[in-house]
């Protein structure tokens, strides 16, 4: 599947979010939010979706360990659908 942008810049790499299994219960907003902070704290390999031009280290499809600070303050992104969470390389601690 190609990607919906041409090039990502600097050291950034776009995280994929583990799937959540669905819940026929519908959430708010806020509560989808809060549930997602809770989760961040539980990821302990993310796949790692696309990396910037300047990335020399982590490679598109590497599984990574992101510091959960810079997961709780991640900027997500959506593409084709999917939400993406953006991180920097130098947040990654390790590479599988």
């Amino acid at each position: 599947m190609s990607k919906p942008f041409k090039k990502l810049r600097g050291r950034t790499i776009f995280l994929d979010i583990p799937e959540r299994k669905k819940s026929e219960i519908h959430l708010t907003a806020e509560a989808e939010e809060a549930m997602m902070q809770e989760a961040l704290k539980l990821w302990t390999k993310l796949g790692v979706y696309a990396v910037g031009e300047d990335c020399d280290e982590v490679k598109e499809g590497d599984k990574v360990y992101v510091r959960t600070g810079a997961l709780e303050n991640a900027e997500k992104i959506e593409m084709d659908g999917v939400i993406k969470l953006v991180a920097m390389e130098h947040d990654v601690i390790l590479i599988w």
